[in-house]
């Protein structure tokens, strides 16, 4: 009996201690709300909780939309570069491909740095920008095609959109971020359409002139955007230097709260009470636990800091979700790029177009992705994040099709396109599909962004391996 009386009481007090824990949660999570909402200067604003945190997110932006720009202005000009150096049109694509590749490889690096400030990887990010862009200039000057590739290579290593991504993931709440991550892509489509619009003025320049210790600046439509931007990154890195103050990570601590109650409810609403007879030391054990109300919270930590090593664990934590997630990522990096990158080769090879037009179509498609992009921001409050995924990929399946040239199989090779065929790709039925392509898929990008800072654990949201370098690097993939 006295066994039997000890089970019991044992299992009672275990009930009691599971259902105290709950509600500590619960509390500790209102409690945390009313701080914010209290500290903040404008509590009908959740996004933010004071004016430098807007001006922070701002500048995020401001990067991301610099990179874009920066990335996409040497498209137009990048077939005649080359050949200026000597080389044939299809070197290019290692111009265009270098940034992206070592942007890969400095996202590891600025998210581990990340893990402990914004401040000092985005000030490295500018400065890895600027000396990028003068040098990929300096290389016409020079004639050399090894001194533009490594120009590319710098302004890739200084990349900032997986920090611009993480930034948005932690700071933003998340029933706000995919409008957040949809403003994201506006500034995307900004900088995809701005770039190849400079391109085109800088095509029209032609003139030299002497800087101190640096010597004579070649400035025509090939060296000009290398020249701009690194002026723009030089401006944007001195006011991030004067400015820039590190948030607070009000979005992920908000959703490891919810991680947390979720787990401990899981654990107090089961059912599945051990029965097993406990001892004098077993239960004085769960009483020292369950009494401290912060013991929880720094066991998980420091559990998540010791299995950061540990490839298992990680592998466990990158769920069914996440892994969807990479892969839509994955797929829209891919079509886009293959789609954007052989433009330049494709109008000019087939339809004879100048840099002119080729730029003029890049401007365009970009200025339509950009109130796409605000739409869905706009809808994303009122329909499910993965119902407007599946709408912008049957579009962009659509766009698709209308590019594939079917003529080219079953006629005889030309130099140029099977004009007057009805199934032939001309230029109209080029540029439609490539809007299509474009515009849906750039739309895609910040919802499927915001889905993945939304589905990933914080063990790895956290951490290094955070959505922002992982939807950097899968970007990165489509170029293997």
């Amino acid at each position: 009996m006295d066994l039997q009386g000890s089970q019991k009481e044992s299992v009672k007090l275990w009930t009691t201690l599971v259902e105290n824990d709950v509600k500590l949660k619960q509390d500790a999570i209102e409690t945390l709300s009313d701080e914010r909402n209290q500290g903040s200067p404008n509590p009908q604003n959740d996004d933010v909780h004071s004016i430098r945190d807007k001006f922070c997110l701002a500048l995020n932006i401001l990067g991301c939309f610099l990179y874009m720009m920066n990335y996409y202005i040497v498209h137009s000009s990048s077939v005649q570069f080359v050949n200026s150096l000597g080389l044939s049109d299809a070197m290019s694509g290692l111009i265009i491909g270098a940034m992206p590749w070592a942007a890969m490889f400095s996202s590891f690096v600025f998210s581990f740095w990340s893990n402990t400030c914004y401040r000092a990887p985005l000030l490295t990010s500018g400065a890895f920008l600027t000396a990028g862009n003068v040098l990929y200039a300096s290389a016409y000057r020079s004639q050399s095609f090894g001194m533009a590739l490594m120009g590319r290579f710098l302004t890739g290593l200084g990349g900032p959109k997986s920090l611009n991504r993480r930034y948005i993931a932690d700071t933003t709440p998340l029933s706000k971020r995919t409008g957040v991550n949809a403003f994201f892509g506006v500034a995307t489509a900004m900088g995809s359409a701005l770039g190849p619009a400079i391109a085109i003025a800088l095509d029209e320049a032609d003139f030299e002139f002497q800087v101190p210790i640096y010597g004579n600046v070649i400035f025509n439509g090939m060296t000009g955007p290398g020249y701009v931007m690194g002026m723009f990154w030089l401006l944007y890195t001195s006011i991030l230097a004067i400015s820039f103050a590190e948030p607070d990570r009000v979005g992920l601590d908000e959703q490891r709260a919810k991680e947390l109650a979720k787990v401990n409810l899981d654990d107090g609403g089961n059912g599945d009470i051990e029965t097993s007879p406990h001892s004098a030391s077993d239960t004085s054990k769960l009483e020292t636990k369950y009494h401290n109300e912060n013991f929880d919270d720094e066991v998980r930590i420091n559990e998540h800091e010791k299995c950061l090593g540990k490839a298992h664990h990680v592998r466990a934590n990158i769920t069914s979700a996440v892994q969807i997630c990479m892969f839509l990522l994955f797929s829209k990096m891919f079509t886009v790029e293959s789609v954007i990158s052989a433009a330049p080769m494709i109008t000019k090879n087939r339809y004879g177009w100048s840099v002119r037009k080729i730029g003029a179509l890049g401007t365009i498609v970009g200025c339509l992705t950009i109130p796409i992009s605000m739409f869905i921001g706009y809808i994303s409050r009122y329909r499910e994040d993965r119902l407007i995924m599946l709408g912008l990929m049957s579009i962009a399946a659509f766009g698709m099709g209308f590019l594939i040239d079917i003529t080219d199989f079953v006629e005889t090779p030309t130099e140029t396109y099977n004009e007057g065929k009805i199934l032939a790709v001309g230029p109209w039925r080029y540029t439609l599909g490539y809007s299509l392509v474009v515009c849906s898929v750039q739309a895609f990008d910040g919802v499927a962004g915001s889905v993945l800072s939304k589905v990933i654990p914080t063990f790895l949201a956290s951490g290094t391996l955070n959505s922002g370098l992982l939807a950097t690097t899968v970007g990165t993939v489509r170029f293997l």
